[in-house]
């Protein structure tokens, strides 16, 4: 493999900016505990959230996609090309996550909180084919990612020893669209054999779990396969592509608010097509913030060192930060202006933390990753 160029992933403004948007939705939405919002404050709050999390998932699989699929094109896709993938991913992840599940441990057991299901969140398997428990809840989109990846990765790996005279971009997709494949066939086993009515149950038993959600991340993937193909033409056609993605969002939008679809009278809807519509309008987008260059140097700034923190702001900011805040500070009786006084020191405490554990955690190691985990191009 010494003749091939080691794969370095480029940054794009557009990009940066769409993750620094998806950890503020996150941000915007948590805050809702601070305010109990109801009307229409909560349910903006609530689709923030939503979207956040969508846009952080088909981002990744966007990115990562582009990478798994150049180094699957090896001439020689071997063990120690996948395991040194998965190693580069959870060596990218894992550490960090870990530290955090260690941390919240130690609060939950000082609080006299259950920890009996910890045990699941190192295996990432904590919401692989079941509702998150209610420790950490909002790690259920780590798995979905990882898992993806991981899934993909044996796969391709198990294919291309199969079928070794066959195309590796047909393998690829193959692999991939298989696995979209599988996901819907499993939403829709889901949805013939589920009597659930309730939105909120819906977003624990099919939103967050590994084996309904994986098609997502890898809708982000299968671009991340066509622009390494066609890139040219994705670039040209972007605002084409940037119109499609809010066709399929005005859609989404006369199906919810007009036709009022809900689990009572199309659970197909909710249960089969609503994710994945989303994850492929957010991908109509990623063309066109591809060629958006940065407005100016502080803006450029202040967008790449949200981003930089946005793995750190992800873990901590609502099992640590806002949870201590709210388990110490009784907000039930506080006005408006103290509780905005509350939220502007939760934002602050989460960017600070955030910014010492990545500048004295996650990137030391992300730097020992990137000088002795090395990918490779051909």
């Amino acid at each position: 493999m010494n003749d091939r160029k080691q794969i370095s992933p480029k940054r794009f403004f557009g990009l940066d900016f769409l993750r620094a948007l998806s950890i503020s939705l996150l941000l915007f939405s948590h805050s809702s505990w601070i305010y109990n919002s109801t009307g229409i404050l909560g349910k903006l709050q609530d689709a923030s959230g939503f979207l956040g999390v969508e846009l952080f998932i088909v981002l990744s699989g966007f990115l990562i996609g582009g990478i798994l699929y150049k180094q699957f094109l090896h001439e020689n896709y071997t063990l120690k090309d996948a395991g040194l993938f998965v190693s580069r991913r959870l060596m990218r992840v894992l550490p960090s996550y870990y530290l955090v599940i260690l941390i919240i441990t130690i609060i939950y057991l000082l609080f006299g909180f259950s920890v009996s299901e910890v045990w699941k969140y190192p295996l990432l398997i904590q919401n692989f084919s079941s509702p998150v428990p209610a420790f950490f809840p909002e790690s259920w989109s780590l798995p979905v990612k990882e898992m993806g990846y991981i899934f993909v990765v044996i796969l391709l790996l198990a294919i291309s020893k199969s079928f070794t005279k066959a195309s590796k971009q047909v393998l690829f997709l193959t692999v991939v669209v298989g696995l979209i494949a599988f996901t819907l066939l499993s939403k829709l086993y889901y949805d013939i054999h589920s009597t659930n009515l309730s939105l909120t149950k819906w977003s624990f038993d099919i939103r967050a779990v590994v084996i309904y959600r994986i098609d997502s991340v890898l809708i982000g993937v299968l671009l991340g396969y066509f622009y390494q193909n066609y890139k040219e033409f994705i670039i040209s056609k972007r605002k084409l592509f940037f119109a499609v993605g809010i066709l399929i969002f005005i859609t989404l939008f006369l199906c919810i608010i007009v036709f009022k679809l809900r689990l009572t009278n199309a659970s197909w809807f909710w249960n089969i097509l609503c994710l994945p519509l989303l994850s492929i309008a957010i991908c109509m987008f990623v063309p066109f913030l591809l060629s958006w260059e940065t407005p100016s140097k502080n803006i450029g700034s202040g967008i790449t060192f949200i981003c930089n923190i946005a793995y750190s702001i992800y873990l901590v900011h609502y099992s640590i930060v806002l949870f201590l805040m709210k388990y110490f500070i009784d907000t039930t009786d506080l006005g408006l202006w103290q509780l905005n006084i509350f939220a502007f020191f939760y934002v602050s405490i989460t960017v600070g933390l955030s910014y010492l554990f990545y500048t004295y955690f996650e990137k030391p190691i992300n730097e020992f990753r990137a000088k002795n985990l090395k990918l490779n191009d051909k």
